[in-house]
């Protein structure tokens, strides 16, 4: 599931290429970056998710709640695509051309 919050992180803030020999994890997490192989992320970046996501899952279980809808990974992922409206997210792309993803 990794892959998959970090498209959408990236669609609100830069990641940054790092050297993963070069930088230490605990040095890189007590600066507030976290490390995903060679990608640097500051801890920032999550925050802007979270301040997209969050509202968007309550507009969620309320339609779960109103309408039934069964929530499977690959329809929130479609919907999170829907959503996101930026061409940089592969989930975008999917979302845009019904490409189911698993």
């Amino acid at each position: 599931a990794g892959g998959i919050e970090e498209d959408f992180i990236k669609c609100f803030r830069p990641t940054y290429m790092g050297d993963f020999n070069k930088f230490k994890g605990k040095d890189l997490r007590l600066k507030g970056i976290n490390r995903i192989g060679n990608l640097l992320i500051p801890n920032n970046n999550y925050c802007k998710f979270e301040d997209w996501f969050s509202p968007l899952l309550t507009k969620m279980h309320d339609e779960q709640d109103e309408t039934g809808v069964f929530w499977s990974p690959s329809k929130m992922i479609e919907r999170m695509g829907r959503d996101i409206d930026n061409e940089e997210s592969v989930y975008y792309w999917c979302a845009k051309n019904s490409i189911p993803v698993f």
